[in-house]
């Protein structure tokens, strides 16, 4: 086992999906289905069920995968200062990424790594209520920010949908409104998973004066546990969806756009109000280029 293999558990993991894992990997499918199954033999454990049109972790692979995105993690912190040793004129950016927010990132990332080659990047995911870790330098995430530290600038946003079974009477619209749901449990997570969503969600409710039966603490929705859930009927979530947004289309899951006034969100590229370095400008030129089809808005608060 080698942080290859890691890699490539974590990856896996958090796309769902081994043609997605092996584009983010830059690997052809092979190998990285050659990797998992070398890991599932030294550590005597199935990381994940194959189904037909889907992948799932199993409970053992859920359990693992912190550990993995731990142990990748301090490889990476290792390896970064080694090289920032062998070549001190080069700094480390620390990214930080907000949940499900991948693709959009790929899209800066692909885009910076042409104008800059050597520039080393690290990534951070990241689950908390605003950007605390000091050690980052630019995160890409959804509101709340806290903008008397941080500045941002918008890339692109995400349109609110109903994640329900594909069994619902209502799945198969084009469009829906919260009061045809009103009667459905709302299956909510905790909020640390992601602020913005989860209080924009209530929002919604708010502004339609609707109180739905809720059901709290369950899991994220866009994890297995949760498509479960939503795939039995035993009720649905207020999810986000954009083109680099995982949209959560499975098997046992209808995804319908919500017809909702202010029914989106947005997602910004943040970076410190202390930090004037070249290499956090220049990443923000290439994020602003990259997204340059796309409404930016003003530098300033999120």
């Amino acid at each position: 086992m080698d942080l290859r293999h890691l890699r490539a558990f974590v990856a896996v993991a958090e796309e769902s999906s081994f043609t997605k894992a092996a584009r983010r990997l830059h690997l052809s499918q092979p190998p990285l289905s050659r990797q998992i199954r070398q890991l599932e033999g030294e550590l005597g454990v199935t990381l994940f069920v194959r189904h037909r049109d889907r992948i799932e972790l199993t409970s053992e692979g859920q359990v693992l995968l912190e550990k993995a995105r731990a142990a990748s993690l301090a490889v990476s912190d290792f390896q970064d200062a080694a090289r920032s040793l062998r070549q001190p004129g080069i700094r480390t950016l620390h990214l930080g990424i907000g949940w499900g927010l991948w693709s959009a990132v790929d899209r800066v990332r692909a885009f910076h790594a042409r104008r800059f080659p050597d520039q080393r990047i690290s990534v951070h995911d990241l689950c908390t209520d605003a950007i605390r870790e000091r050690s980052i330098d630019v995160a890409v995430v959804r509101p709340p920010v806290d903008d008397r530290r941080w500045q941002s600038r918008l890339l692109f946003e995400e349109h609110f949908i109903a994640i329900l079974s594909d069994a619902h009477p209502l799945a198969g619209r084009k469009t829906i409104r919260l009061l045809d749901l009103a009667s459905v449990p709302l299956l909510m997570y905790e909020r640390c998973i992601g602020p913005g969503v989860y209080d924009k969600a209530l929002a919604l409710y708010r502004a339609a004066d609707i109180r739905p039966p809720m059901v709290e603490a369950q899991p994220p929705p866009f994890s297995q546990a949760a498509m479960m859930l939503v795939a039995s009927g035993q009720g649905f979530y207020i999810g986000i969806a954009s083109p680099f947004t995982q949209t959560h289309r499975t098997s046992g899951v209808a995804v319908v756009p919500l017809d909702e006034p202010d029914a989106r969100l947005e997602v910004r590229i943040t970076w410190r109000r202390d930090d004037a370095s070249a290499e956090v400008r220049e990443f923000l030129r290439s994020a602003r280029e990259a997204f340059a089809s796309r409404p930016v808005a003003r530098t300033g608060a999120a």
